[in-house]
């Protein structure tokens, strides 16, 4: 049988490190495997969340939590190339896994919030040479998790015989997590993914939008000769859990200040019933993680009462025994 896991996102914008901290230690305690940051210095659900809001840099953030949690794996969904050096990032990498003892999960990606790159200095190429410059910092960060010394003489980057010291606890490497949704990414992370993650929080995509991606895949992966079954599927959306449907229409009426009605329906919502059917539904097309956002993380006992009535179905969660 094969095996699915669950996850939070907890986004920082507008969050103190305590409710972090708080959800965090309940995630782990109710048998999540694994807690994400996002990766950026100032809120991006912006008119709705006002950009001067506080935001925790991401792997400052991930460094502390690490300390405070002894099981969950950990890490950023997803980092952003262009904010870091690749030689910079492949070291604070190693440093994380380190420091948690071999429980990083590395996401990345080629950047998309182009007021955000604006506002603090840095460059905002087109598509094709943002992708072209995650290429090439991929394959500098793998070298510097490997070797001893490693060149790197390319289009964008260039390193000589930089040091990575001490590696990764992980072998050969954290797994790289690829966030992508659009096809050109989708081809990208066909090439270069442990882990491809979808991202369907904001865009709220539907199922046959998914599937369509899922064949994109597959066919790239095709076309390069790799084994699309060597990549995992993973999921990032929205969960919402309701004890009946005139729960969840208040639930939802008091969330609509930021998310669309039918764009969050979409999403993991719904009785325990409801969430397991859906839940199912992108098993049945490959997924095995489940990446959650719960507007309500910070509320006592919500990501037990999921653990507890929807990841059970799935032989996840603290009543499967799989913390």
């Amino acid at each position: 049988m094969t095996k699915i896991s669950f996850g939070i996102l907890t986004p920082q914008e507008s969050l103190h490190f305590k409710t972090l901290q708080r959800a965090w230690k309940e995630a782990e305690l109710s048998g999540f495997e694994s807690a994400w940051l996002v990766d950026h210095f100032i809120p991006y659900d912006f008119p709705n969340c006002p950009i001067t809001e506080p935001c925790l840099e991401c792997w400052v953030t991930l460094s502390a939590l690490a300390t405070d949690t002894a099981k969950i794996r950990l890490g950023p969904l997803v980092s952003c190339n262009s904010y870091r050096s690749p030689a910079l990032l492949a070291k604070m990498a190693s440093s994380l896994d380190v420091i948690s003892g071999g429980r990083v999960n590395f996401g990345i990606g080629a950047g998309w919030l182009q007021p955000e790159h604006e506002a603090f200095g840095y460059p905002f190429p087109k598509t094709p040479e943002r992708i072209e410059k995650l290429r090439e910092a991929i394959d500098i960060i793998t070298k510097m998790w490997a070797e001893e010394k490693t060149t790197y003489i390319g289009t964008h980057y260039k390193i000589v015989n930089a040091v990575n010291n001490p590696k990764p606890l992980q072998k050969p490497h954290p797994p790289i997590y690829i966030g992508a949704e659009h096809e050109r990414m989708v081809k990208f992370a066909a090439e270069k993914a442990d882990v491809w993650n979808f991202p369907s929080d904001i865009n709220a995509y539907s199922l046959k939008e998914y599937e369509d991606r899922v064949h994109t895949l597959q066919s790239h992966c095709d076309l390069i000769g790799r084994n699309p079954n060597s990549i995992i599927k993973s999921w990032l959306g929205i969960a919402l859990l309701a004890k009946n449907e005139t729960q969840l229409n208040e639930k939802i009426k008091l969330m609509e200040s930021r998310y669309v009605s039918q764009k969050l329906l979409r999403q993991i919502v719904g009785t325990a019933k409801d969430c397991a059917q859906k839940i199912g539904e992108y098993i049945d097309l490959g997924v095995t993680e489940f990446i959650l956002i719960f507007p309500e993380a910070h509320q006592a006992n919500c990501l037990r009462e999921f653990s507890d009535n929807v990841m059970y179905e799935f032989g996840a969660g603290k009543l499967s025994g799989t913390n």
